[in-house]
This record gives structure tokens, sequence and C-alpha cells, in this order.
């Protein structure tokens, strides 16, 4: 029998979401101090580029998930690592504000956006049953351990060379990752005669025990979805998630010199803080043996208290043991909330339910770097940023709990989410 596809898949997507997210989400962030300085910028006016920019990765995520039905993931992604390029290769010669958030708050997060977040969940939903939870842990764990090359090449530019050589460099990787998705990826197994998980097709329905598997679960449409009242509590158990992350990664450096610590230590907690983010995305992946919803209610507990800790941290020891919860919290819910609304409303659905959630939570997550940003501006600290966020994750914990999967269309069309 020919070796399943799936799995060599997998090491590509994990190279394309790691290389193709990494170093532009975390190199903005680290390069934000010598920005400032030289663009003459303030910390409202960073975190406002990167809000942008999260706001455009997240909300051009509908458009990728239609786009990914007419024309398939392949040439999305390789549409978007071109716009990816085209932003930082542009950003590595701004001399303003409005360039800044036009090259990178625009281009280069429209490229991510439809390079990266949902293709790349997407490929490990189409492509696996059983593994689900499993493939997309393995995929995404790439954000975290490019990551960590990211902070320590962020570094080397900013000491060596320059932030500007450095999007120069990214803007040439986002064109060998372009070659290499059009090259290396197949949009579903039925593109090679193969079934999900590798499977026989006659035994694909009998042994998968995922009930996603099923007609009446692949029965869901995407509109049909986005009325459940699940979809509304996923949409804030995204938000609660994801802004700890990105107010962390785009005032941490900041946050971190402002308590006293010099830069090598900021950005070697920043690459603890990322790399066990990879921890975090491997937990993820007990949504295969446990109840996912409930792994996500946990991990969203977990990232309020690191933010907490980040709030109350004194020491470089505190930072590190705040940092640490809040990536492994980030890591668990990042996956545990695909595997949910894959759970929940199949794999036919999946791409443009999951691009709906994230533009909605996208919003929201946009503006929190900014708002962040002009809190400190405005009081001198981070302290009602950071505990407004940890309040924000404690409500998603207590809601992912109780979440019930809701009943397939054509048996009832109105579920309670709760109990």
């Amino acid at each position: 029998m020919r070796f399943f596809y799936g799995w060599w898949l997998v090491g590509f997507a994990w190279i394309l979401y790691g290389f193709g997210a990494a170093p532009g989400y975390y190199s903005w962030s680290f390069f934000s101090p010598e920005i400032i300085d030289e663009l003459d910028l303030t910390r409202a006016q960073t975190g406002a580029v990167f809000g942008l920019f999260t706001f455009m990765f997240n909300s051009i995520a509908p458009v990728t998930g239609l786009a990914i039905a007419r024309w398939g993931t392949r040439r999305v992604m390789v549409v978007g690592n071109l716009f990816t390029a085209i932003g930082c290769w542009l950003l590595s010669g701004a001399g303003s504000l409005w360039e800044c958030l036009v090259y990178f708050g625009i281009l280069v997060g429209a490229g991510i956006g439809l390079s990266t977040i949902v293709p790349c969940q997407a490929l490990a939903t189409s492509w696996f049953t059983k593994y689900r939870a499993r493939a997309v842990a393995a995929v995404l764990t790439a954000g975290g351990m490019v990551g960590v090359l990211v902070t320590w090449f962020d570094r080397v530019m900013v000491q060596e060379y320059s932030w500007r050589t450095g999007w120069q460099i990214i803007a040439v990787l986002s064109l060998v990752l372009a070659v290499l998705a059009a090259v290396v990826v197949r949009n579903r197994p039925s593109d090679l005669g193969q079934q999900p998980d590798g499977m026989l097709p006659e035994l694909e329905g009998r042994l998968s025990p995922d009930p996603t598997a099923n007609a009446s679960s692949d029965a869901w449409t995407p509109s049909a979805a986005l009325r459940t009242p699940q979809f509304a509590v996923l949409c804030l158990c995204t938000v609660a998630f994801a802004i700890p992350w990105s107010v962390t990664t785009a005032h941490g450096r900041l946050h971190l010199e402002d308590l006293g610590l010099t830069t090598d230590v900021a950005a070697q907690i920043l690459s603890v803080m990322i790399l066990v983010s990879i921890a975090g995305r491997i937990t993820g992946a007990a949504g295969d043996f446990l109840v996912p919803e409930k792994v996500l209610g946990f991990a969203l507990l977990v990232e309020a208290a690191g933010m907490f800790g980040l709030l109350l941290a004194t020491t470089a020891t505190m930072a590190y043991v705040a940092t640490i919860l809040v990536a492994v919290g980030f890591g668990a819910a990042y996956i545990s909330t695909a595997v949910v609304v894959a759970k929940f409303f199949g794999r036919i659905a999946f791409a443009q339910t999951l691009g709906a959630q994230y533009l909605i939570s996208g919003i929201f997550n946009a503006l929190s770097p900014a708002i962040a940003g002009w809190l400190f501006d405005s009081t001198g600290s981070y302290n009602i940023a950071f505990s407004t966020i940890g309040m924000m994750c404690v409500l998603g914990g207590i809601l992912a709990f109780r979440l019930r999967v809701p009943r397939p269309p054509g048996r009832m069309n109105v579920v309670a989410a709760t109990e």
C-alpha cells in the first residue's frame, strides 16, 4: 500500500505555518524599540500597527475560507506568501507611521492570514479524522519552535545589522515558501486517491471514532453553524485566548525592560515563552483522548493565571513563571478551539466556520495591543490592561466547561450552548 501522504503533508505544513507566520508575527514586536526611536513613534502607535496586523490576519479568515472552497488550499497559500513577501520588502524601507500601517498592518497581515492559520488547519482537518487533534497540534507546534529561532534572529538583527535588513530577509523567505506551497500542498486525500487517515475506503466510516466523520455532523453548513449559541461561545473563547498572547507579544519586551531587565534577559524570557507554547500546543492534542471542550476550559484558566502573574511580576523569575503559564494556556487553547469547531460542525463547514470565528474575535484582538499601549501611555503601567485580560480568560474558561455538542441540522434547529 502506498504511504499515506497526509503524514508528509503534516511535515510540509509545519514548515509553511512556522516559517510563514512566526517571522512576521514576532519580529514587529521585537523590533518595536528600534522602530520607535528611528521613526519617532509612541507605544500606542506601534501597538496600533500590530493591532491592525492582527485584525487583518484574523478578518481575512472568512475570505480565506471562501477562497479555499473555490480555488483550493494550495493556490491560496501561494498567493498569501506573495503578499507577505511584498509587504515585508516594502516595510524594510518604511519611514512613517502610515507606511508601517499599510505595509505591515495590511499587506503582511493579509498575507499571513491567507497562507497560514486557516489553510494549515484546513489541511489537517481534511486529511485526518481519527488523528485530527494530533495532526493540528503537530502543525501548529511550528509557531513556537520557529518563534524561538525568530527571537534569536531578531536579536542578531538589532545588535549587528538593522531591523530593515531583518524584514528584507523575511521577504525572501516568504518567496521561498510560496514556491514550496505550489510544489507540495495537496488539497484533500481524494486528489491522490486516498482516504482520511490513510484508511481503506470501505473502512473509513466504520473505524473512525470521531463523531465529525459521520454524515450528520458533516451536514452542517457555515450559515447553520454561525447561528448556534455554541459558535458565539467559541468566539468569546477565541478572544479570551488570543488577546493575552498578542498583548504579551506586542508589549512583552517593553514591559520586561520596564521591570529593569536587560534586552538580553527580556529576549531570553520571550524565547522561553514561545518555546513553552509548544508544550501547550502538544497538550491540545489531548483532544483526541479527552473532551476537547474541557481541555479548552482548563487552558483558559491557566492563561488567566499567567496574566495575573505578569501583572504582579517584579523579578525575572516571576516573569519567567508568568509567561510560561500564558504560553501553556495559549498553546493548548489554540489547538483545542480548532478541534472543538471540527467536532461540533464537521469537515465540510470547518474552514468557513473557523474563518468567521477568527473574523469576529479578530476585531477585539486587533484593538487590544493599541489599547494596552494607550493605557500605559496614560497611566504609566499595564495594570488595568493585564487585569482586564485575566478576567476575560476566567470568563472564557467557565463558559468552555459548559459547552455541549449541538444537534446536527435537521434534528433540532436551536439548541442550548450551555446547561
